[in-house]
């Protein structure tokens, strides 16, 4: 099975990047991205969608297994999936790389006090769409802080820093859909 960081390490060795260039544009440390190639850490969820960003891929890039890669369904039990022990999170892909695809649907699981990223991040996507499908979440979009229980939804411009941080006493999921790169 090929890990986040061996096609982490494909991508970026494949666009001539230096773990050094790719760390200056993406503002995470090369030690950092060292060893995340080498699976012995894992990313927050706001670190990987900056990586996509950065190497104009999908986040869904590091998920999809490239055999399955025109399939237009996902069954529930096959979802790829990663962990981010840091932000106490879970990120699935919700459609397969699909090229010329718009947009980018995926689900973020937060465990009781996870969040997206350490801080509020920002992306060049400029817009997002989410919708809480369980939980109490808390979200932020620059200093403005809004509480969204099950059923709540945000649209909002992603260019601005953001994040998601679960309030509740169970799991919080989010359906994110943001545009492809």
């Amino acid at each position: 099975m090929i890990t986040i960081g061996a096609k982490l390490k494909a991508l970026r060795e494949s666009q001539k990047l230096s773990l050094r260039d790719l760390a200056d544009k993406t503002g995470l440390s090369a030690s950092f991205l060292s060893q995340l190639e080498l699976g012995q850490v894992s990313p927050s969820i706001a670190s990987l969608e900056n990586i996509a960003n950065v190497l104009n891929v999908y986040i869904t890039h590091f998920f999809d297994n490239h055999k399955e890669k025109d399939s237009i369904v996902i069954r529930k039990g096959e979802r790829r999936r990663i962990y981010s022990k840091d932000s106490k999170a879970i990120i699935q892909p919700l459609a397969h790389e699909i090229s010329k695809k718009k947009i980018e649907p995926f689900m973020l699981i937060l465990e009781v006090g996870g969040e997206a990223g350490e801080h509020p991040y920002s992306s060049r996507h400029g817009e997002e769409f989410g919708i809480v499908i369980q939980g109490k979440t808390k979200f932020i979009l620059e200093q403005n802080e809004y509480i969204l229980e099950e059923g709540d939804s945000v649209y909002f411009n992603s260019t601005k820093p953001h994040n998601w941080e679960n309030i509740g006493r169970k799991f919080a999921k989010i359906i994110l859909v943001i545009p492809a790169p």
